[in-house]
């Protein structure tokens, strides 16, 4: 028996042999664990589980195929060269021989093709969309839903009701949306368009690019038109295209430059000069202070300090260096609203780091550590000059990066700088990713905003579905449009486990409830890969 990775499109065909195999507040005790039915795949067998660990269908059925999804009380099974909908019990068909074509879209939504075309299906099986669109897609990370007819593109909802009709002639779906301001950009004969995610309108735009987003402003651009302007959160512009460059907005205020080689300052959001421009460096404000570095002289590079409002200095120039205050992978980048990074050098190849709070005008860090990063205002990612290092790769190549940690605002360590190479807030917001390597393939661990340890680095990708009151632990296997998600792993918000699956040396698996009891199979040597037989040379 097979199964179906959710992350990719799959078809039912006369044989299933060509399937692919893979079938600050803390959140954990506030919501149990909700009913579910939850297919899981191992050694080529498929059995579906409960929010318990039970088996509610084993791993002896007779199914061909089993679509690898969490349900609330049903699943989808193959037979025959079609896909059907069973009762979470498997005893009863509730829907039968829907489709021989199925893929994930957003959670709980799926795409089905019908004499070619293809449509859009809810869980229990309802079609939300009927099969009219010649393809239907996810746009960003489940933010919406994109289909297609005669070469067009319009938008779903999340849940699949029609936002737009198929007009587009050209659509971003592969952003970061909340980096753009929520926006989600499109043209139709010549004119721009933008559908936003957070207040669900769609209306025409008289910029086609958005290059940052904060503070309920945006820096746009046109193709065509020379420089950039800015424009509230509803899509008006506010100051037009035509400045040469302008910062990411902050504190009221954005920073400008009229040439290459000019210096900078600071204009409000209508366009007015706040602070002349008088400096090499200005980064965004806050609300209460800004960085900014004096021009370079012929004794070198200039200073950097903090100023408040009206240009005054807070903090006088002594600071070699500033900019954004995330830390990733590849060092210290990353917008984060409120906080720059300080640094200072302490030789010709050395410098320290700190931190810095724009919207209280202080300096939480001085600058001594190696590395560090604003993860939330009260978590911050950090390494030291003891810190270990690890090769992983970085662009196909190895690298040697430092390993970080995770600390709150006054110091204490709460996560250790010597596993993990990238620590990230997870979306919602209450949790910690901490990455072995860069790759969708490296193990990950799940931690609470206290550094407690809720899901080992034993899988490589764990989502928190606080909803649901779960965390789904996923085995995947290689990057990029290639990676494979199968689910292996249930455990609640408290980090306790439901159920787990254990790997022999040899690569047959072995799924245990939450007491080790196993469920199947009971011999998992038995699914070892057998020795290709040596022929006889006599």
């Amino acid at each position: 028996m097979k199964h179906l990775p959710t992350a990719a499109k799959a078809a039912l065909y006369s044989t299933f042999s060509t399937l692919l195999l893979g079938c600050q507040q803390t959140p954990e005790a506030l919501k149990p664990i909700s009913a579910m039915t939850i297919p899981v795949c191992v050694n080529d067998q498929c059995a579906v589980l409960d929010q318990t660990g039970a088996l509610r269908v084993g791993p002896d059925n007779d199914y061909q195929a089993i679509y690898a999804q969490p349900m609330a009380d049903s699943f989808i099974f193959g037979r025959d060269g079609y896909w059907n909908l069973a009762s979470g019990d498997g005893k009863q068909v509730l829907k039968a021989n829907f489709t021989d074509e199925l893929y994930s879209l957003t959670p709980g939504y799926f795409g089905f093709v019908r004499e070619g075309k293809v449509g859009v299906m809810d869980e229990q099986g309802k079609e939300v969309q009927p099969a009219v669109f010649d393809d239907v897609f996810v746009g960003g990370d489940n933010d919406f839903i994109v289909y297609e007819v005669n070469q067009k593109r319009g938008i779903l909802s999340v849940t699949g009701e029609k936002v737009s009709e198929p007009l587009f002639d050209s659509m971003v779906v592969r952003d970061d949306f909340t980096k753009r301001g929520n926006w989600v950009l499109a043209e139709h004969d010549g004119q721009s368009w933008g559908y936003n995610l957070a207040s669900k309108v769609l209306q025409k735009l008289e910029f086609d690019s958005i290059e940052s987003a904060a503070d309920g402003h945006l820096v746009v651009a046109k193709e065509g038109v020379t420089g950039v302007g800015l424009a509230d959160a509803a899509g008006n512009l506010l100051i037009p295209i035509g400045q040469y460059s302008l910062g990411t907005p902050g504190g009221g205020l954005v920073a400008f430059k009229t040439a290459y080689d000019s210096a900078c300052g600071y204009l409000d959001y209508q366009g007015k000069v706040v602070i002349q421009a008088t400096f090499e460096t200005c980064e965004t404000f806050g609300k209460s202070a800004g960085m900014v570095q004096l021009r370079r002289t012929e004794q070198g590079r200039g200073k950097a300090g903090m100023i408040d409002h009206t240009g005054k200095w807070l903090i006088e120039p002594q600071y070699d260096s500033i900019g954004d205050a995330g830390l990733g992978v590849l060092g210290m980048s990353g917008h984060r609203p409120g906080f720059n990074h300080i640094g200072k050098l302490q030789s010709a190849f050395l410098a320290t780091y700190g931190t810095v709070d724009l919207d209280q005008g202080t300096v939480v860090f001085q600058p001594s550590y190696r590395q560090i990063g604003v993860i939330t205002s009260e978590r911050f990612a950090f390494s030291e000059a003891q810190s270990p290092s690890k090769s992983i790769k970085v662009f196909g190549m190895d690298s040697p990066v430092q390993t970080v940690g995770v600390m709150d605002a006054k110091g204490k360590v709460l996560i250790k700088p010597e596993q993990f190479v990238a620590v990230k807030l997870t979306a919602d917001q209450h949790h910690l990713l901490a990455a072995e390597g860069s790759t969708d393939d490296a193990n990950r661990a799940l931690y609470n905003l206290d550094g407690k340890l809720l899901v080992p680095a034993k899988w490589q990708d764990v989502r928190v579905d606080e909803a649901r009151g779960a965390i789904f632990a996923y085995q995947v296997q290689g990057n990029g449009d290639d990676a494979v998600r199968s689910l292996r792993a249930l455990y609640r918000l408290d980090g306790s486990v439901v159920f787990d699956t254990n790997r022999l040396p040899c690569g047959a698996e072995q799924v245990v409830d939450g007491k080790g009891k196993v469920l199947w199979p009971a011999d998992p040597q038995a699914h070892c890969p057998q020795a290709e037989p040596v022929a006889d040379a006599s």
